[in-house]
């Protein structure tokens, strides 16, 4: 038996220079869905301000972690500790989870809140004065 690779992209990893993760990535997608667990949105609320909101219906504040690491956003929640079995039916999941996004340059995040079952994290794009967009005077 012949064992084929499995990555679909090996061919072109011999042409690149450090890209290796990108290619292991790629090779994985079609293997994993996109989580859809936590719901959530992600929505602009003024001129350089976003707001990703989370549905984390059942959670506290000490099971969440929101954390920031070179431009990528971690929210991360970990499941109850003890499982109830008295439910006759359980339809709010409360089971750990991870999700990630990529920030863009120069987009902090400045406060995360848990309110009412939904987590609120408060981004402002900080662009420095020579990123700005700016009108040069014609003579």
């Amino acid at each position: 038996m012949i064992n084929l690779p499995t990555r679909v992209f090996d061919p072109f990893k011999n042409m690149t220079v450090g890209f290796d993760d990108i290619f292991d990535q790629l090779s994985t997608l079609s293997q994993y869905e996109t989580p859809n667990y936590p719901p959530y949105n992600i929505k602009k609320v003024g001129k350089d301000k976003y707001q990703l909101d989370m549905a984390l219906a059942g959670f506290k504040k000490e099971d969440v972690i929101v954390e920031v690491n070179d431009n990528t956003l971690t929210v991360s929640g970990k499941a109850a500790d003890k499982e109830d079995d008295s439910f006759v039916h359980k339809g709010i999941a409360r089971r750990a989870f991870k999700r990630q996004w990529t920030l863009a340059e120069h987009l902090e995040v400045k406060d995360a809140q848990l309110k009412d079952g939904v987590l609120t994290v408060d981004m402002k794009l900080n662009l420095p004065e020579e990123k700005k967009p700016r009108t040069i005077k014609i003579k």
